[in-house]
Order: structure tokens, then sequence, then C-alpha cells
């Protein structure tokens, strides 16, 4: 690692000493993370009862922006970590942390060139870069690809291609799960206050000698955005319609998904006081498990966009599914549930912070025991009622300008204390309640 950072010292040296030849600025930003989390119940929520866990992960992400005449840009964006500490087993990709810090702990983030096209008002970005969608309701991650942007008029517009996943197994050939996702997105604010968003992905997956689609199949899906403000009251509205192809219930056989999501939102600065209210809904279409088509709201990857163990995985991410408490099955799909909260946000003084979060989240589609009941989120639990209510603190002080200190408690009171797994139909299985508690620590620069 010290090599590294050795080399991207002369590389700046370098750039800087060769600044009069062709006049480069270089930028250097980053953001350091250290924290603890204490969790009892989530590590085996909708596996096992009563299991608690803890962990200390440090990451920091250094970022390098160089630009030269003509508005060029290279950027590099790394990320090392997340170290969990003590952890010596190499697990995945920077997440070694035990004596000696062994293991591949630096990721490539973007590696992007920027430039604008001669004699038009369009630039171009090719490379490792982020993508997402508005509100990041449907896509948020980094991934390699090529993006067009501009202005058209008043409208921001950007199209974009992204190759999610190839699975070579020879030269020229795209494998049996190769993903490509092309987008095209157009943001205006026509008038003050007002800010719309629309746009369409096409995803097409690679199939398998049978025919049968992977989890993560061809698709589109259409995204419509507004956001504005009236006088002291802001909102939000967000709808999505996807619809996509996914393997039948017989084998080498086709079914379609259809269906959308919904996701509002409404807050006000009280008048006169320091109290910031804000009230926040979902609804995300479920699949009834009468047979037929399934009209769960698909996301672009059930289960990543990587193959075969996801990494970065892809999906709806619904106001964070309520609070702080991490549900990893409904951590990349909103599918069959729906929600609504009361986020209320206190400033004490400009260096602290506090704000506390009441909200409940239920499921719209139960279905049956001997079916195995109808798919909640990623699918890994299913035939409940409800997931539950989650109450939550948070207190935000600034110690130093760039450092801030984040303390975070959250409950999460299951609907139901029995639940079916999608893996076996007709086998219940307990869930225990889910208590949080987090301390964080960011630097940025």
């Amino acid at each position: 690692m010290r090599k590294v950072f050795v080399g991207l010292l002369v590389g700046a040296v370098a750039v800087g000493l060769a600044a009069p030849a062709f006049a480069a600025d270089l930028k250097f930003s980053g953001a350091y993370r250290l924290r603890g989390q204490v969790d009892q119940g989530s590590p085996c929520f909708g596996v096992a009862p009563e299991c608690d866990g803890h962990v200390i992960q440090a990451r920091f992400r250094p970022r390098f922006e160089v630009e030269t005449e003509g508005g060029v840009k290279g950027v590099i964006f790394l990320e090392i970590g997340d170290l969990r500490f003590g952890e010596t087993a190499t697990v995945a990709k920077g997440a070694t942390g035990g004596a000696g810090n062994d293991g591949v702990n630096i990721e490539t983030k973007w590696a992007y060139i920027d430039f604008p096209i001669p004699g038009t008002a369009t630039r171009l970005r090719g490379g490792l870069q982020g993508f997402n969608t508005n509100k990041d309701l449907l896509l948020a991650d980094d991934g390699p690809g090529v993006t067009l942007y501009g202005k058209l008029g008043e409208a921001d517009w950007k199209a974009w291609w992204m190759r999610a996943n190839e699975a070579v197994i020879a030269i020229g050939s795209e494998g049996t799960r190769a993903k490509d996702l092309y987008a095209l997105d157009i943001s205006l604010s026509p008038v003050k206050d007002l800010n719309l968003n629309g746009y369409f992905i096409y995803s097409h997956d690679g199939e398998g000698p049978v025919g049968t689609p992977s989890a993560s199949a061809t698709g589109t899906w259409l995204g419509l955005g507004a956001a504005g403000k009236v006088q002291n009251i802001r909102w939000d509205a967000d709808f999505v319609y996807g619809s996509k192809e996914i393997a039948g219930v017989v084998a080498g056989t086709k079914a379609d998904q259809s269906g959308y999501v919904v996701d509002l939102g409404v807050g006000m600065a009280l008048p006169g006081t320091a109290l910031d209210l804000e009230v926040r809904a979902w609804y995300a279409s479920g699949d009834k498990r009468d047979g037929g088509d399934n009209e769960g709201f698909p996301v672009l990857a059930a289960t990543g966009l990587t193959s075969p163990t996801p990494d970065h995985n892809t999906g709806a991410q619904i106001w964070g599914n309520g609070g702080a408490v991490d549900i990893d099955e409904l951590a990349d799909s909103p599918e069959n549930t729906f929600g609504i909260g009361l986020i209320a946000r206190y400033t004490v003084s400009p260096t602290l912070k506090l704000s506390g979060n009441l909200h409940y989240i239920g499921v719209n589609e139960e279905g049956s025991l001997a079916t195995g009941g109808s798919p909640v989120g990623n699918g890994g639990i299913s035939g409940v009622e409800s997931i539950g209510t989650e109450a939550g603190v948070r207190v935000d002080y600034t110690m130093y300008k760039g450092l801030v200190l984040t303390v975070l408690l959250s409950h999460l009171f299951l609907g139901d204390d029995t639940g079916i797994t999608a893996a076996t139909p007709g086998t219940a299985v307990r869930f225990d309640d889910i208590t949080k508690f987090a301390a964080v620590l960011n630097y940025g620069f």
C-alpha cells in the first residue's frame, strides 16, 4: 500500500513539475470513515433467532482529478476498505484487517477521462464511473461504461451505457451472463422551485445455453420524478415501472415480471423554530402467487450485477427501507412492501444536530404457507403480514471542520415473530426484534 501512495505522490510531483508545459490543474480530496457497530438479532434476521454481532470497520476514499486546457479531465477514485478489525481471512475484497493488514484492500471505484466533444455542447465520459437514477431509487453503482451528457435548451440530459457483467468464455464471445444497461435521463426545471426528471433504462442480459434467463434478465424500466417547494413546504414524488423476463415455473420456460413502486415525501421547517419535520412513504407492488405472470416490482438485478458472488448489489433503495436497521432482505429490493414514517430533525447549534424517526413497514401480499408465501424484497423472507415498526435516534456532532461524529440507536419491533423462508416452502422460522447501535467518525476534505 505504501508503494501505491508513493507512486501517486511521484505522479503528482511529475504533473506539478510539468505544469508549465501543459497547464495541468491537480486536485486531491478524500473521505475517511471509522465505524463501530453492535447488532442484536440483525445478523440472523430471517434465518435464526437470538443472534448478536459487532464489528469495527475503517474506510478511506482518496480522489485524484487532473484537468488540462480545453476542459479535459482525468479522475481516479479509490477505496481502501471496508477493513474489518481483526479479520484475517480473505473473505472479500477490501475486507481484511488483521495483524499485518494483509489482503487485497484497494478497490478502484472510478477511473475515467471526461472531455468536451469538439464543435458540440456535449461531453463524453469513458471508463470506470458512477451510474445512478433519480434519488438512487433504481440504480446507484459503479462500473465500466460510456456517458454522453450536456444541455438541450433548459434541460440537462445524459445517455449512458454500462457493461455490468461479462462472463467471457472466449475472445469475442459475450459468455452466458453478459449484462449491458442502456439509459437516457433528462432533467429540467421549467419554473422556479420545480424540478422534473424522467429516465428510461433497457437492460440486456445474456441467456444460458438452454434459453433460460438468469435472475437479472432482459427488461425495461421507466422512471418519472418531481420535486419542489411551496413557500416553506418541500415535496418530492417518484414513480418507477419495470418489466423483465424471469425464469418460469417449468424449467427452460420464461415468464414476465411487471410492477411498480411509488416513493413520496413532504417536509417543512417549522417557522420560528429549529425543528424540521418530514413524512415519507412508499409502495411497491408484490406478487399474489395466484398463477400467471409475476406482479412484483422488478429490480435490475435480483442478486447483484456481478457473478458469481455479488459485490456492489444494484437494486432499489427505497428510503433506506425505513431507518438505520440493516435489513439485508430489503436492501436491494422493496418488492411487496409499503411504508410510512415521520422524521424529525432539530438543530441545537451549527455543530450539533439531533434527529429521530418512527416508521412502519408493511407487506402487501402475504401468500400462503403451502406455496411458500409471497416473496418480500429479494425473497429472503415471505409469508409475513408485516416487517414491523422501527424507532430510532441520531446525533451528529461536528468536532472540527470536516470531522463529524455520528451516534445512532435504533430498534425494530417486528410485526410477525414467525415467517416463511422462500427456499423451503412450508417451513416456519422465528424472528427476533433487532437493535442497532453505531458510532461513526467521518472526515472529509
